[in-house]
């Protein structure tokens, strides 16, 4: 069942909503977000605008969500030590933010946050819940394995890798962030997040 599903009333079909995110990725990549419309979903995903609507309560809402899956925003790295967490977040941040879907579609959703401050704290606060305080929990234990200091500001570090990834990727356009561009960015990271 969707996010944003509500609870009450029957049970919804998790096979719609994993269609709708499908065909919301795969149409915000072809058409953009500003062109992206509810009927287009509907059609693609094989179901209508009012069970969208019943689940998503906007088209930011629902974009966000096929853009940035939770289940693969907040899983587990696998990570043995910081440099392979660090890596890890950011590799994951760069398929998320660089694919076809990512790029045309974090632009728009920014600026609809900028705009709307219920919807930034909403959208934010889904990310928030997805995974930053397993990736805190990572962070401490690399605190306490002397690999950084204790004072880590999780949310400057978010920002520092998703902000890099975005204006790398504006800049410099997808094919240029390659491996030595992650390996730089790892770098000067856990160089900052070092004990000194």
């Amino acid at each position: 069942m969707s996010e944003a599903a509500a609870a009450a009333g029957r049970p919804r079909d998790s096979r719609i909503d994993e269609a709708v995110l499908v065909a919301t990725r795969e149409l915000v990549a072809e058409l953009g977000y500003a062109d992206l419309t509810f009927r287009a979903i509907a059609q693609r995903a094989g179901t209508s605008v009012p069970a969208i609507r019943r689940r998503w309560a906007s088209k930011a809402h629902l974009v966000h969500e096929a853009v940035y899956p939770t289940d693969v925003v907040g899983a587990p790295t696998g990570a043995a030590d910081l440099r392979a967490e660090v890596r890890a977040v950011v590799e994951r941040c760069l398929a998320i933010v660089g694919s076809p879907a990512g790029r045309r579609a974090t632009p728009a959703l920014m600026s609809e946050m900028m705009t709307d401050h219920a919807l930034e704290q909403e959208l934010s606060a889904r990310l928030l819940d997805a995974g930053w305080d397993a990736l805190a929990a990572r962070l401490a234990e690399a605190s306490e394995r002397g690999e950084t200091r204790p004072d880590i500001d999780l949310g400057v570090f978010v920002e520092m890798v998703f902000g890099a990834t975005l204006v790398a990727l504006v800049l410099r356009g997808r094919e240029a962030v390659d491996d030595a561009w992650v390996e730089a960015l790892v770098t000067a990271v856990v160089d900052g997040l070092r004990v000194r």
